[in-house]
């Protein structure tokens, strides 16, 4: 199980005087094996999700993806799928957050774990936030 940093990780997320804001994570998965995380864009501290959505393409046969968190700082309480649990990506689709908003009052990835099979193709999140402060 290996950790995949995508290009967007390191995206600035800037909402200005605008009272909510949308982070984009976004990967080209070459092979990723079941089990590997992939951490798609961070969020500062005080961030209070409203809304995700994940865009896959077609992944490959028996694949799943779900969308969670995990602490920038590693401490415990990571939720792998607490915005989208395992959805199967063998067919290109759209699949929206089935969560109530959720407040951070830590750094956190925004993270893919690959499941069910070998993924390949694109794989993209847009997250709309609240940036509260802590």
């Amino acid at each position: 199980m290996a950790t995949i940093n995508a290009p967007t990780l390191q995206n600035m997320q800037y909402s200005g005087a605008a009272p909510f804001a949308a982070a984009h994570g976004s990967i080209a998965l070459a092979a990723a094996q079941i089990g590997d995380k992939v951490r798609l864009v961070q969020l500062s501290a005080g961030a209070k999700i409203h809304g995700l959505r994940m865009i896959n393409a077609a992944l490959g046969a028996s694949t799943t993806v779900s969308i969670g968190f995990e602490y920038v700082d590693g401490s415990a309480g990571a939720d792998p799928a607490a915005f989208v649990p395992a959805t199967s990506t063998a067919a290109a689709a759209s699949t929206s957050m089935a969560a109530k908003p959720a407040y951070f009052a830590k750094d956190i990835f925004i993270t893919a774990t690959i499941g069910g099979g070998v993924a390949n193709g694109a794989l993209d999140i847009s997250a709309h936030f609240e940036p509260k402060g802590v």
